[in-house]
Parts: structure tokens; sequence; C-alpha cells
């Protein structure tokens, strides 16, 4: 059932090049006309080089896609997100051919003001249309690689070796609560830092393919953040990794020339922010964590439905101040605990990697149960989900972030 559909509603997510968006595109469903997404046209592509590795070429030519098609779509996503780079290397979230964000990026960028750029999945984006392929030389990898520095240089606090966002605006889960209306540039994201990290494997990966002496030095990077990320992520008492506070300041204050807090300046580099959600379960699936921690962090798997509900993983555990499931109409798009089928897979994935094979067979299980729900019910998948009854939440038709779905309904 879920394959017919997605077969059947596959070839949507194609795009021809309009305005500014010079090459084939990818889209996250049916009802985006000329929108470019990061993270989104990402999970299509995955799912898209999966089905023909899956399904062969004659299938997916009777559900109207060819081979040739999807090159040009999967390699045009990277190379409009390629053409639309600043100069200094920033490269905007996403691209609109039309409409509400057209220019919005680049204009600002120009006034100065600070920004997150992409999602950190360019890179990944790019290894996986060169596979896809077979040829690596397709993009410009200086490219790529001044796409990285700007992180470096724009959202990297040399002090605990993290990655932080500039803001709330656009940080693919839209509220989530380390992020969400908290001061700018103070949240150091677990899920910021654990694809970023991956990005590294993916420019590494690249580079090696080219013969090019700068994987040494991406390699490197990413073993720093590693390092990073379970020193400063990983907390000891909990079992788990959480996103960081880095925002500190300090209040200049003196008495008849004395100063004040001067004596003992804070020794630790970040403050937890002990939030149960989904994306803690990240350094699984990128591959950060050695396995004693991956055991410890199964166990909120497993402590009552807090985390693990009828359908898949909450976005945000239940008994989180914040939890909620109040239908989103717009942005943000609401991750306060509904499901999203994208994190059930990557959750899914980590429990795989580790060899948590019953955790990751009841995850799979649960998120087939619920695809086949909405369309037995209503004939259509959603954006969201209801944890616990399946009810969907918002946006049919919306694909991108089910396909990855299609990985767990072969296994």
């Amino acid at each position: 059932m879920i394959k017919n559909y997605i077969l059947t509603h596959l070839k949507n997510v194609f795009k021809a090049p309009a305005k500014n968006l010079r090459y084939p595109f990818l889209v996250p469903g049916t009802g985006y006309t000329n929108e470019l997404w990061g993270w989104d046209s990402y999970w299509v592509a995955l799912a898209l080089v999966k089905a023909f590795g899956s399904f062969g070429e004659a299938e997916m030519a009777r559900a109207g896609i060819s081979r040739k098609t999807a090159k040009e779509h999967i390699c045009g996503s990277v190379f409009d997100f390629l053409d639309a780079q600043e100069e200094d290397g920033f490269t905007p979230i996403m691209v609109s051919g039309e409409g509400l964000f057209e220019g919005f990026f680049h204009d600002r960028h120009k006034k100065g003001v600070p920004l997150n750029q992409h999602l950190p999945f360019l890179c990944q984006s790019a290894l996986n249309a060169c596979e896809f392929v077979g040829d690596f030389d397709r993009f410009d990898i200086k490219k790529l690689v001044k796409y990285m520095r700007y992180f470096e240089t724009r959202q990297y606090d040399k002090n605990s070796g993290l990655f932080f966002w500039t803001d709330d605006i656009m940080i693919g889960i839209d509220n989530n609560p380390t992020v969400f209306f908290r001061p700018p540039k103070s949240g150091a994201d677990i899920f910021l830092n654990c694809f970023v990290y991956l990005e590294y494997v993916a420019l590494a990966k690249l580079l090696d393919k080219l013969n090019d002496g700068r994987a040494a030095e991406a390699r490197e990077k990413a073993e720093i953040l590693k390092a990073a990320v379970n020193a400063e992520m990983w907390d000891e008492r909990d079992g788990l990794y959480y996103s960081q506070d880095i925002g500190f300041h300090r209040t200049e204050c003196e008495v008849k020339g004395v100063a004040l807090h001067s004596g003992l300046v804070p020794h630790w580099k970040t403050m937890p922010l002990k939030i149960r959600f989904w994306a803690c379960f990240l350094p699984m699936y990128a591959g950060i964590c050695n396995g004693e921690r991956a055991e410890r962090m199964c166990a909120h798997l497993m402590d009552n439905d807090d985390l693990f509900a009828e359908y898949g993983i909450r976005t945000l555990a239940k008994n989180e101040k914040m939890y909620s499931l109040v239908k989103s109409k717009g942005n943000p798009s609401n991750w306060l605990g509904a499901i999203w089928t994208v994190a059930n897979y990557c959750v899914y994935k980590g429990l795989v990697r580790y060899g948590k094979s019953e955790l990751a067979e009841r995850m799979r299980t649960a998120t087939v149960r619920l695809l086949e729900k909405a369309l037995k019910e209503h004939g259509d998948l959603f954006e969201s989900y209801h944890p616990d009854t399946g009810e969907p939440f918002m946006h049919a038709g919306f694909l991108s972030h089910n396909l990855p779905v299609l990985e767990m309904l072969l296994q």
C-alpha cells in the first residue's frame, strides 16, 4: 500500500527550472511550486536513489520516472543551491523562484543581517548525487569547501568546539525548545552538530574521490567535532546527549576600582539544556557515540511511553513542560511531540547501526502501521501525525519526510 502510493505520487516532486532556479529541482510534495528546500530535497533524493536500487529502472519507468529525470533533478537541486551561494560562502536555507521568499535571504545577507545558512545537508546531498550518477567531479568542490568555511567562521563557538544557530529562523525542527525563542547565537543544538559532523564526513569522501589533499583536513575536523559532541553534549548522569547553551554573558561591575566576578570565572564551556527530544538520539544515527552510551540511550526508549509512542518517537517527550499537540496553522510547524516520520527513520537507522534489532523492529513496525493507517483512512500521507492515535496533523500530500520510510518498508 505504501509502496504503491509513493510510486504513484513520486513524480510530483520533480519541478522544471524557474527564474533563479536555473536547474531542475526537487520539492517536498503536493502544493509546492517553485521552492527548493535544503533538507527536504536531501531526503527526497535519498529515497529516489533507494527506490532505483530496490525496484529497478523498469518499475520506476512504469511509475513515470526515468533514471535520466531523477539524475537531472537530484543533481539540479545541488546545482541550484551552489548557484545561489554568495562570495563569502553563505548558502541560503532555501531558494525560491517566486513568492514570499524570492530574494529574501540574499537581500538580508547584503544588509549584513546575521543568518543561519543552509541546513547541514548540502555535502551529503552532493555525495548522494555523485554516487547515483557515478561522477564525483560533478560539482564545484571549492563551493562546498566555502560553504563549510561559512559554518566555521559564522556559526562556530571556539570555546566549546560546537556549532550554533544564529537565530531560530528555519532551523528544520521549527520550534525545537532548545533554540526556539531563545537568545541569538546561544543554542548549540544536538541536531545541528550531528549533521555538521556528517557534512565533514561527506566532504572528506568527495575530496578523496578527487584525490584532493584537503580530505585529511575534513576528516580531522569531523573527529574534532565528534570529540566535542562527546565531551560537551553527553550527560553522564542521565545517559543522554543534550543540546547546550553557550550564551555566556559577563556583567562588568566595579566597586571602588575592584572588579566583581573576576576572581573565579566559569571553568565550564556549556550549560546543558536538559530537554528530551528526538534529536537527542542523533549521535547514534551519525555514529558519534560508543556502544556503551548507545545502550544507555536506548533505556530512554523503553521508559514508559514518554518518548516511544504507539506510532513512533514523540518529537518531544510528553513529560516535558513544552509538550503540545496543538495543530499549527502555518509557520512554525509543530515539533513539540507530534510524530514526524523522518524522526522515526533517523532513530531507526541509529538503532540498526548499534545492533538494537528489537527496538529497531518496533520502530519500523510502528512507522509502517502509521502510514498504512493514514492511507487506509484518508488516502494520503501527511507532514505530521498524532503520536497516540495516528491522526494526521497537516499538509496532505507531503512526501519529503515520509519518503525515507521506503527503506524501512523494504527491510
